[in-house]
């Protein structure tokens, strides 16, 4: 329940002028989930390329690959609104603090 109270503070962060408390940490921990999913993408048709048996054909990987794109793209523009004060949208009032 406490989850769900918590909802609108989350909308807040969207506002410029907020940021999280933390960003930083926020910030590192989506560079090194970038970075492993680059790796496993990669190491996944590596292995595919070099003969490896993947029950997976080629349009499943590929979507897959598109699914997994679309999503760090979502998370992505998340986490940089709201790890950063300098972006975000306008509150009703301009208040930007």
């Amino acid at each position: 329940m406490a989850l769900l109270l918590d909802i609108p503070k989350f909308f807040e962060l969207f506002k410029e002028g907020k940021e999280l408390s933390n960003a930083a940490t926020w910030k590192n921990r989506t560079i090194a989930t970038n970075a492993l999913l680059a790796l496993f993408g990669t190491g996944l048709g590596l292995a595919k390329t070099l003969g490896y048996p993947l029950s997976l054909d080629n349009d499943t990987i590929q979507n897959l690959a598109a699914g997994v794109v679309a999503a760090v793209g979502v998370v992505n523009a998340i986490m940089h609104t709201i790890t950063s004060s300098k972006v975000g949208m306008p509150s009703k009032s301009g208040d930007t603090n």
